[in-house]
């Protein structure tokens, strides 16, 4: 495919946030010739481990490699181009004591954090760049600060003044947040319930799930029918946080291509956009 001349980068948390959020987003512009990052800023170390194969006394003092090499292979599989690791502590999830232990993200200083992404969006040029929205999609603080380190390095790293060691400002066109929208987890409901199966988050209300994206929010659609196959790979590839049991995994084919698509909600855009949109590079005109 040729090289569009588009670059789009995606910030993250964990090894395998990635894949599951956008994994398909990801492959799909990397099959239209669009040039691809991912950047995870934590170790993950503290991660529960599903896989079987992987002891517990064994695996957790490896857990960190281990983790890179996996989405090191999912991003392989998906056809990014380029991974970048910030190696911050996972912080472990919310309210728990590993959230103050001094390595922890959610402990480093924000300016610091900041200026390493403003580092990496200006080396890598991206027009458009995607993170989670201000409660990192379900709380996780690790999630929470990369969504405000991003944030604060997409509005910082077209300004000269600020990081001037951290190379030439580039200003990103476009930012989005990954989103999961009400309305589609209500149609997974329904669709389980006439298949006389368990829906996946048993009778909870998705209108009372805080990790769901109000409708109102969701801004664009990404059709990614066309590179399941991989992206499921790609899961797969996650194997000491992914089992085999995960619903993505599960389902036949014909039913994952009715679930196929991926949302976001843009929240800047340096040209006026024309909403709902189908694009993440809609109103964007490649620069150098």
């Amino acid at each position: 495919m040729a090289d569009t001349g588009f670059r789009l980068m995606a910030v993250h948390a964990h090894c395998d946030d990635e894949t599951i959020t956008m994994g398909g987003t990801l492959a799909v512009y990397a099959d239209r010739g669009v040039k691809t990052c991912v950047v995870c800023c934590t170790d993950g170390k503290l991660a529960t481990i599903v896989d079987p194969n992987m002891p517990e006394e064994t695996t957790r003092p490896h857990l960190a490699e281990i983790r890179e090499a996996e989405l090191r292979e999912a991003c392989r599989i998906l056809k990014v181009d380029e991974v970048e690791f910030l190696r911050y502590g996972d912080s472990g999830m919310v309210d728990t004591p590993t959230n103050l232990l001094p390595d922890a993200f959610w402990m480093t200083p924000l300016n610091e954090a900041t200026g390493r992404l403003v580092a990496q969006i200006r080396r890598f040029r991206p027009h458009v760049v995607v993170t989670y929205d201000g409660n990192g999609g379900y709380g996780h603080p690790d999630h929470i600060q990369a969504h405000r380190a991003t944030l604060l390095a997409v509005e910082a790293a077209h300004l000269s003044p600020l990081f001037k060691d951290a190379g030439e400002s580039w200003r990103v066109e476009k930012l989005y947040y990954t989103a999961f929208p009400r309305r589609e987890m209500k149609r997974i409901v329904e669709m389980a319930k006439q298949a006389g199966m368990d829906p996946p988050f048993g009778d909870q209300n998705p209108d009372e799930m805080a990790f769901l994206t109000p409708d109102e929010f969701v801004t664009t659609t990404i059709d990614c029918a066309s590179v399941i196959g991989r992206k499921r790979d790609a899961l797969r590839a996650h194997r000491s946080q992914i089992s085999e049991d995960w619903p993505q995994l599960t389902l036949p084919d014909d039913v994952m291509r009715q679930f196929a698509d991926e949302f976001f909600q843009l929240v800047i855009s340096r040209n006026p956009a024309v909403l709902p949109e189908t694009d993440l590079f809609s109103g964007v005109t490649p620069q150098a």
